[in-house]
């Protein structure tokens, strides 16, 4: 299993914490060479720093940002085998309390950013005639939050705009996929005594995951492993999709 990657090119975005750190980790792991972007600098390069990997600071919500990082990376390696659009952020908000910024922010970010992404790995994939595209979405496309409507509802997007992608890239050997993370110990999660027993309880297979967990499901859809899976969002959430548990009758 070792060495899937090896000597592949591959993009994280958002990977100085969270998913995106542990991704690339895993993938330096597995003989990849790592271009890590994310719009906080002095993280970005310290998290670069201790793994192995470049960073190029990008703003994922800025196209033009993007499509420097993509084809600047494709020119100075000579090709792009692997693009994990994952930066994300989050706002927990009622609907009456949303404001038009925090909604315009989760947007940019996390559908626009991933669409961004998309399109420019896909003009160079396409051209190279391989590649492949790996998204992050969330459970929450699935599962929505209260107070949460317009981050679940960019999750939900982020599940299905890839699917049209994948429909339209595959003639050009280019796979793109989606991976729908549960609930997990991050960045975006307060790792608190109180706030994780509580998470750990909601989960059917009895806990939050931590990243490195929902690493392994990025790699094995960007790996030769899945070579026949496109279009197919991955979900990695401990089976809280999976239906409803028995709370006691």
């Amino acid at each position: 299993m070792a060495h899937r990657m090896q000597d592949k090119i591959v993009i994280i975005t958002g990977a100085s914490s969270g998913l995106g750190r542990a991704t690339a980790e895993l993938m330096v792991a597995e003989g990849a060479r790592v271009v890590m972007a994310d719009v906080n600098r002095e993280a970005g390069e310290a998290a670069a720093n201790a793994i192995g990997a470049d960073f190029v600071r990008t703003d994922v919500a800025d196209p033009a940002e993007v499509e420097t990082l993509v084809t600047e990376t494709a020119s100075r390696y000579g090709r792009l085998d692997v693009m994990c659009n994952n930066a994300g952020v989050h706002a927990a908000a009622s609907l009456l309390e949303t404001t038009n910024e925090d909604f315009e922010r989760l947007v940019a970010v996390n559908f626009g950013g991933v669409f961004y992404g998309t399109r420019a790995a896909g003009r160079v994939m396409a051209e190279q005639g391989s590649g492949v595209i790996v998204n992050t979405a969330s459970n929450g496309g699935y599962l929505p939050t209260e107070g949460m409507a317009v981050y679940c509802g960019t999750k939900a997007a982020v599940v299905a705009m890839p699917k049209a992608c994948a429909l339209e890239l595959a003639p050009k050997g280019v796979r793109v996929n989606t991976i729908s993370p549960g609930t997990m110990l991050s960045g975006m999660v307060p790792d608190v005594a109180g706030v994780v027993e509580v998470l750990d309880r909601l989960q059917p297979i009895g806990y939050a995951a931590n990243p490195s967990q929902m690493a392994t499901g990025i790699v094995y859809l960007a790996s030769d492993d899945a070579n026949y899976v496109t279009g197919h969002d991955l979900i990695v959430d401990g089976g809280a999709t999976a239906g409803r548990v028995t709370v006691g009758i």
